[in-house]
């Protein structure tokens, strides 16, 4: 017990590395980069690398001025160590991005809490659903939610250990992974950030902290070192443009709406699985009582008052209270944003985490909410439990397609969606408490190891993916000009062929057969829905190749003759 006592941060650290190496790395290279987001990130980081290009953000031949280029410096880098573009060296970074995130939070959290506890915070993010899918894509989710996290804990410690001498670093560092965030996600990361560390001051009444010239000129000076420098240079080469199509892109008014709301709910519910219910259950039971303090607090905008509130509250309530504020404003400009911003609903995760964990350390270490966690359980595990029947007997019942892909996955599918939800109810009912909690993170492992890579080929094939994927290989064997037609600008193609590629998106036939007689070598995917019309408009082409979804065609070079029919000779006796 010493032992464990006095290695405690060493054997929680192992555990966490165990299991991040687990979920984040296997089977990495076993299926396609997926459309739409990971192929468009991989190809801007394709042309960045073989242009030689490390400043301008380009697809397709052309200027991207929305998208931030730290991740594209990140995963390039990891190319050039180790000497070519691959599936390998583009996700690599982004595993280990999620790694260094979950060690940065235990290690953030462990002086401001127990070690237990930031040990079950830590777990609950390692293992939510959207953490582990996007933690095997190569983009810039992951990375922007590892940034925006830490600069997030360093103001935790700002606030807690603010007599500390580490406070002046822990302002470095605050404004280091501010422009690390702006760097990575762009400026809307800085309006979630701003609000949040605003409203946190204010809530603990150290409001002027914040203006402090001994913390806030050197932070700063850092910031803007840089941030400024790839800013600079990009005004400087496109002038107006970049600054109007910088900033146009992150006009928030443009995507509020009840849809978005809604939608964001959805992916929310998702891919915090399966830890939604009991943060949702709980949050539902304590809101009231946690978003009354915050309105008290704010009431009273006097410092000395906030200052006498924020110290007789106890450390856990303090913590959950600043959570509390981080997930509502992420969620707010979660909302003003819209879901096209996948990593504000990613972040979601982090104080989400935060505020789930604090229920289940009390539930696990001290039996306190036995009703939150038990109903909590219950539920989601049944409908696992469901969706494993559905997948055994279902292809009895619906069409095989549905399945198709899933056949050799029946087994595995039975122990991890009914054998392991089984057990975590039973465990819950018999009043088990570790059972439960363990329970889920050997889901998500599971999940993660067995049924991630033919989860993401049944989407590349059943997509249509492979098929684009195909016929790109095939243009560049042949060397020949590559179009798309009503094909929608799939980055796949983009990606594996090795020139730009002619996207069309309009529904305009003419254009087609004008391109056809124009460019009769070049090669032209189409969906196959599509050949209806190009048939009934009398365009002559040739299918080269189809697919799924797609098919490869060609202009009709030649015509092809008919056979000739001659009349039979009519004898006459």
């Amino acid at each position: 017990m010493n032992y464990q006592n006095k290695h405690s941060n060493i054997i929680y650290i192992g555990i966490l590395l165990i299991i991040c190496l687990l979920i984040f790395f296997p089977n990495m290279a076993s299926y396609s980069f997926i459309d739409t987001d990971e192929t468009k990130f991989v190809s801007i980081a394709k042309e960045m690398l073989n242009y030689s290009d490390w400043i301008n953000v380009k697809i397709n031949g052309e200027n991207v001025y929305t998208i931030s280029p730290l991740f594209f410096w990140i995963t390039n880098l990891f190319c050039v160590l180790l000497g070519k573009i691959s599936i390998e060296a583009m996700r690599f970074p982004i595993a280990i991005t999620s790694l260094a995130g979950v060690i940065i939070l235990f290690l953030g959290l462990k002086n401001i809490l127990t070690k237990t506890y930031a040990f079950i915070i830590s777990l609950i993010f390692t293992t939510c659903l959207g953490v582990l899918i996007f933690s095997r894509l190569a983009t810039n989710d992951i990375l922007s939610v590892v940034m925006m996290m830490t600069a997030i804990l360093l103001t935790y410690g700002v606030i807690f250990h603010k007599e500390n001498k580490k406070s002046f670093l822990y302002w470095i560092g605050i404004y280091i992974f501010a422009a690390l965030s702006l760097l990575a996600g762009g400026l809307p990361v800085l309006f979630v950030l701003g609000f949040s560390i605003l409203t946190m001051h204010i809530f603990s009444g150290n409001f002027k902290e914040i203006f402090k010239p001994k913390n806030m000129l050197p932070g700063l000076f850092l910031f803007s070192l840089l941030v400024l420098p790839w800013h600079v240079i990009m005004i400087y080469k496109h002038k107006m443009l970049f600054i109007r199509e910088y900033f146009s892109a992150y006009n928030f008014l443009k995507y509020t709406g009840l849809e978005q709301l809604v939608n964001i709910l959805i992916i929310f519910l998702i891919t915090f699985s399966p830890w939604v219910f009991s943060f949702l259950w709980i949050l539902g039971r304590k809101a009231k009582d946690i978003l009354n303090s915050i309105i008290s607090y704010f009431k009273d905008n006097s410092q000395d008052k906030l200052k006498e509130k924020w110290k007789k509250l106890k450390t856990i309530d303090k913590f959950t209270s600043l959570n509390t504020i981080v997930f509502f404003t992420a969620f707010i400009f979660t909302v003003l944003y819209g879901s096209k911003y996948t990593f504000f609903v990613l972040f979601l995760m982090f104080p989400a985490s935060c505020i789930a964990g604090r229920y289940w350390y009390e539930y696990i270490i001290k039996n306190t909410y036995r009703q939150s966690i038990f109903i909590a359980t219950i539920i989601p595990n049944l409908i696992l439990v469901i969706c494993s029947l559905l997948g055994l007997f279902g292809h009895n019942i619906l069409n095989k397609w549905i399945f198709q892909g899933f056949n050799n996955l029946i087994i595995p599918l039975i122990i991890i969606f009914f054998v392991i939800p089984v057990i975590s109810i039973f465990a819950v009912i018999l009043k088990g408490r570790i059972v439960p909690f363990v329970a889920n993170i050997i889901l998500m492992i599971s999940l993660s190891f067995v049924l991630t890579p033919s989860i993401f080929n049944f989407i590349t094939s059943n997509g249509g993916e492979n098929d684009l994927i195909s016929f790109a290989r095939i243009a560049n064997e042949d060397n020949v000009k590559l179009a798309s037609y009503m094909a929608a600008k799939k980055y796949s193609i983009l990606y594996y062929y090795d020139k730009p590629v002619i996207f069309h998106n309009n529904d305009d036939i003419e254009w087609l057969e004008n391109f056809l007689k124009e460019n009769p070598q070049a090669y032209v995917i189409v969906e196959i829905k599509d050949l209806w019309d190009i048939e009934e408009n009398k365009i002559k082409y040739m299918l080269l190749d189809s697919g799924k979804r797609y098919c490869l065609i060609q202009h009709m070079i030649y015509d092809i003759p008919q056979e000739e029919t001659t009349e039979p000779e009519v004898i006459v006796y």
